[in-house]
């Protein structure tokens, strides 16, 4: 069974994930390598936006969104 309801493209699984990973742009298949990347990813982010470059006052909606772009 799915374990995602998507309809649309955004819906398609990574080749060879048994239907449990989204296509992705790393080629991950499973769900643990898709944790995993997940987690470095995060911890990436988090060190360059909270340790190296926290912007002075208010956040604003394109900080947050350049922030997921990364």
């Amino acid at each position: 069974m799915s374990r995602y309801h998507v309809s649309s493209s955004e819906g398609q699984y990574e080749k060879d994930s048994g239907e449990q990973v989204l296509a992705n742009k790393l080629g991950i298949a499973t769900s643990d390598e898709m944790d995993e990347a997940e987690l470095v990813l995060l911890e990436q982010l988090y060190q360059s936006v909270f340790e190296e470059q926290f912007p002075e006052g208010q956040l604003s909606v394109a900080i947050l969104k350049s922030w997921h772009r990364r």
